[in-house]
């Protein structure tokens, strides 16, 4: 009978297992985080919304969490932004072009505000940095209204209505920061 060597079996058997323990930790953190937001119906879409960037998995504070957050919302957007400015030049002179248009000013608009608000979080003015996510969430709500006013099906109404939920998650992962602050460990 031959002797059957159970080494890497086994030490690829403890490799798998301490890997599931540990993305399940960092799981464990993301959900922490996102349960201690204002709105319990935030919980789910903030966890959705983190385990979009496997950046969540390792990382440690809520303010990496933000900054991550931010990360994302200002790709989706700039995303958007970009799909809506070749919507409007594939479609040049046709009815869809100007909500197209409309659209694109908006989302470079608040591009801008979403990369000051990186600045502002960078310099932990947490406050200021989620009012202008808040503002930045605008941006959806008037691509939408700008489909609706041309009497036209926006071709990226699901993508605002995400955009504008991820926006209100990371506005509030953002303003929770400040409250981290004030209070450590209970106390002030």
């Amino acid at each position: 009978m031959a002797d059957v060597d159970l080494r890497l079996p086994t030490a690829l058997v403890l490799l798998l297992l301490s890997a599931v323990q540990y993305s399940s930790a960092d799981l464990n953190f993301i959900y922490a985080v996102c349960s201690d937001l204002t709105l319990p119906s935030e919980s789910d879409d903030c966890v959705r919304f983190l385990k979009l960037d496997q950046r969540s998995y390792d990382a440690t504070t809520q303010e990496e969490l933000s900054s991550i957050a931010l990360d994302i919302i200002t790709k989706n957007y700039t995303r958007t932004r970009d799909f809506l400015n070749e919507m409007s030049i594939h479609h040049q002179r046709e009815p869809i072009q100007l909500p197209c248009d409309e659209c694109v000013s908006y989302y470079d608009l608040y591009l801008t505000k979403l990369q000051d608000a990186k600045a502002l979080l960078a310099k932990k003015a947490y406050n200021d940095a989620s009012l202008l996510v808040d503002k930045a969430a605008s941006a959806p709500n008037i691509c939408d209204s700008a489909f609706n006013r041309a009497d036209i099906p926006s071709p990226v109404k699901q993508t605002d209505a995400y955009l504008l939920i991820d926006s209100n998650v990371t506005r509030d992962l953002i303003r929770d920061n400040l409250n981290k602050t004030f209070f450590v460990d209970g106390q002030l």
